[in-house]
């Protein structure tokens, strides 16, 4: 069985040490903190592996430009895995494309309420992702519809289709389209923990943490926001993940059916999880601050996994931890350069490895 893990895994250990060679050091992060312009900033990562995606960027220079140079570059880093991991861990890796693909229709919804042209709408589309799903043109359908009610007949015949039709009767009672959004999540992390559970009985140790932090972090955070909002206990049901991994069914229903933000985050300390969550002046500061905390965490165990983890599923999941970990200093970077921050204060929206 060793020799048969060591086989499935030989392909993509090679490429894994290679792009792992390739990520921002500390030292680099600071450096690129005290860049005086965008430019600068561009000049300083033309020895990175992400001046393939920064070359081709048209003058002038903007955070956006950037922003999606960067996750185009991340996104080629998923399918280079999908490409060479063994086909009974890829459905797990998909999931990263997923998350790229609800994104898209989040845009889409978002893009049409603001009366934005097919062109427009089109732009904003990592379409390899859609390539990858052959849904190029389901999606470019979506980006050509005018109104909620065209964008859910576009994906009718998707899975997404139950989720989207849900959300629109919300959107057409309130024409709040927060609820898509709410449903889609739902749908991910539902679909993450399935695909989890189907995992090789193997590999799924390896997984657990990576899986567990994602859907109980989704549910605790959704549920605080929720209460904050003073949304319906019923509605945030529907909205929330079926299944978690350290969260029993008990302190999952007193928590649906706190009577407020404050009751829900004195029951949530008394989970686990209870660390992450330090009250702060406001709820959203608090919620921001543990939704850090929970990167912080998974960025750390992906650290500590890098050595212990060569021939199994966590391999490729310690790397991808540390090369989105990656994208988001470069954002944060590009976002406080652009404004004008002082490297020190941009320093502090950084996840430092």
């Amino acid at each position: 069985m060793m020799l048969i893990q060591t086989k499935n895994y030989a392909k993509i250990l090679p490429k894994i040490g290679v792009e792992r060679s390739r990520l921002l050091s500390d030292i680099r992060l600071k450096a690129l903190s005290d860049s005086a312009s965008l430019s600068d900033f561009v000049t300083q990562l033309g020895d990175t592996t992400y001046q393939e995606q920064i070359s081709k960027l048209s003058t002038p220079l903007t955070a956006r430009k950037l922003d999606r140079a960067f996750n185009e570059n991340l996104l080629n880093t998923y399918l280079m895995l999908l490409k060479n991991l063994p086909k009974n861990v890829k459905p797990f890796f998909e999931l990263y494309l997923k998350r790229f693909e609800i994104e898209h229709i989040k845009m889409l919804i978002k893009a049409t309420l603001a009366k934005m042209t097919p062109k427009e709408k089109l732009s904003k589309i990592y379409l390899p992702v859609e390539d990858y799903f052959n849904n190029r043109t389901i999606i470019e359908e979506a980006a050509n519809a005018s109104n909620m009610s065209s964008i859910v007949q576009a994906f009718k015949k998707t899975e997404y289709n139950t989720s989207l039709s849900t959300g629109l009767k919300k959107y057409d009672e309130t024409g709040l389209t927060i609820h898509f959004n709410l449903l889609l999540d739902k749908q991910y992390f539902d679909k993450l923990y399935n695909i989890y559970e189907k995992l090789p009985k193997k590999e799924k140790p390896h997984a657990k943490f990576y899986a567990s932090m994602d859907v109980d972090g989704f549910l605790l955070f959704t549920v605080l926001r929720g209460k904050a909002l003073a949304y319906d206990s019923d509605w945030l049901k529907i909205a929330l993940p079926t299944n978690h991994f350290n969260i029993n069914k008990r302190t999952f229903e007193s928590l649906l059916y706190a009577i407020d933000y404050d009751v829900a985050l004195r029951i949530i300390e008394t989970t686990k999880y209870k660390t992450y969550f330090v009250p702060a002046a406001t709820p959203e500061e608090t919620i921001s601050a543990a939704e850090k905390a929970f990167k912080n965490a998974v960025l750390q165990y992906a650290k500590s996994r890098v050595l212990l983890d060569v021939f199994n599923i966590g391999a490729p999941l310690s790397f991808i931890t540390l090369k989105e970990t990656d994208i988001h200093n470069l954002v944060a970077l590009t976002l406080g350069v652009d404004a004008s921050l002082k490297p020190e204060e941009i320093q502090t929206k950084l996840l430092t490895y």
